[in-house]
């Protein structure tokens, strides 16, 4: 046993006989990456839950701790860890890295590899600030909901943006603005050239307004949005939402449901049974011949999962693509990108500002 000093060599001496005692073996060789992925191995989470514990581990734990020996990670080391990436993330990033430190020590202390867990003794900083959450006003809702059932769309002429004289054309609003993002150079001679839509060329501006695609295409999740929009529910929700919990007859939707691991709402009290507005009857009752119709095209590639919302061959959105849907409409609609769950946020706000209790 070594030390600078013989209180050092007598503290590990006396930390070493308890390990001993208490039947902990620390390979020497056991780092705290290991520890980790030993832990990842052993759990189970839906895909991009696991995505995200694993970029975290990836990104900040094995670069900077990794090569640390488990038996010689301290609680000074984990602190000064998190000290050290707090600028750069979250608080709640901050907090689910420490819950993954934690849970893999944790597991290692059930296997007789470890003592004590030295991440429950830290406290986290405040990371850094993160973004504010924000909702739609009525008439930015108004608008998406209109893009979506294929009514509108905040992209009414067409234009030329260059000095060329064959440069492609592009669909734009009124004041300006391309659907395909670019940002024409400032000299760049802006021309209309038409009032029709579908004689834009640029390839980027038909893809991001559906131009090229069925009337189907345009409007599948119709539905979706005025359901996220009017009744605010989680993305997760109308992800796992299925046929049986839907009462059209009625004008019911039952919440009972989330694409959580467990499969249940984000709490108990999140269980709910929705009156639907009549506009969300009518839109889930053209969504639903709609899909009738995709079942059929798809034959025995359909994966019959009841889902109220999914992709043309019935399999389940993941979060990643429910939320690149989303930002696709609110983008056709002319107002730039939201988030899926802002759509909660929009929903909660609009129905406060019109006198609903919290």
């Amino acid at each position: 046993m070594r030390g600078r000093t013989k209180a050092q060599v007598r503290d590990r001496l006396e930390t070493l006989h308890e390990e001993i005692k208490a039947g902990v073996r620390t390979p020497a060789t056991y780092t705290v990456e290991q520890c980790v992925k030993d832990w990842l191995e052993s759990i189970e989470r839906d895909p991009h839950t696991m995505d995200t514990i694993t970029g975290q581990a990836k990104n900040w734990i094995y670069p900077r701790i990794g090569a640390t020996r488990l038996k010689d990670f301290s609680a000074t080391t984990a602190d000064r860890f998190f000290q050290q990436i707090a600028p750069s993330l979250s608080k709640r990033s901050l907090v689910m890295i420490k819950s993954t430190l934690r849970r893999s020590i944790r597991r290692a202390q059930v296997h007789d590899l470890i003592a004590r867990n030295v991440v429950e003794l830290i406290d986290l900083p405040p990371g850094k600030p993160g973004r504010p959450s924000r909702a739609m006003t009525e008439d930015q809702a108004a608008r998406v909901l209109k893009a979506a059932t294929g009514r509108a769309t905040a992209y009414v002429k067409v234009v030329n943006a260059s000095n060329g004289r064959y440069g492609a054309t592009h669909a734009a609003t009124e004041s300006g603005v391309l659907a395909c993002g670019t940002r024409p150079h400032a000299k760049a001679k802006i021309t209309e050239v038409s009032r029709e839509l579908k004689e834009a060329t640029c390839r980027s501006c038909r893809t991001q307004l559906g131009l090229d695609a069925a009337a189907d295409a345009n409007q599948r999740l119709a539905a979706l949005f005025i359901l996220s929009i009017t009744l605010g529910l989680r993305p997760g929700e109308l992800r796992k939402l299925t046929w049986d919990l839907v009462n059209l007859d009625r004008g019911v939707v039952h919440v009972w449901r989330s694409a959580s691991k467990s499969g249940d709402t984000k709490t108990p009290q999140s269980k709910r049974s929705l009156e639907l507005p009549k506009r969300a009857i009518t839109a889930l009752q053209a969504h639903k011949m709609m899909q009738d119709r995709e079942r059929a095209a798809a034959g025995g590639t359909w994966q019959e999962n009841n889902l109220v919302f999914c992709h043309e061959d019935g399999s389940t959105y993941t979060s990643d693509a429910l939320n690149w849907r989303f930002s696709k409409m609110t983008r056709k609609a002319g107002i730039g990108h939201w988030h899926a769950h802002e759509g909660r946020h929009t929903a909660v706000s609009i129905m406060s500002s019109n006198g609903v209790p919290i």
